[in-house]
């Protein structure tokens, strides 16, 4: 019996979307604020990782699957960085 393991990127990739959905399910319950809250902070945050996870390759193992995430998520911080910095002179420029 040849059983292959799943490589660490997919799996990765797997639980982040189910991460996603429970988060869109406590945005739509009507029960508690406080899981409203959790819930928005929850998919803000997923949403963030999954720009970095869906450009690792599904292939990676668990040693380049987090140099990637590492390397993309600053990547991510840096282009939000510069967006914020540069938004106050770009909207002058409208004036």
């Amino acid at each position: 019996m040849n059983v292959t393991k799943r490589p660490f990127a997919a799996t990765l990739q797997a639980v982040l979307v189910v991460w996603m959905l429970a988060s869109i399910v406590l945005l739509g319950q009507q029960v508690s604020m406080q899981l409203y809250q959790i819930g928005l902070i929850s998919l803000v945050a997923s949403a963030i990782s999954q720009i970095a996870v869906g450009n690792i390759p599904p292939t990676a193992n668990f040693k380049r699957s987090a140099l990637l995430y590492i390397w993309f998520i600053f990547l991510v911080a840096v282009i939000f960085a510069v967006s914020i910095a540069l938004a106050p002179w770009l909207a002058s420029l409208g004036r």
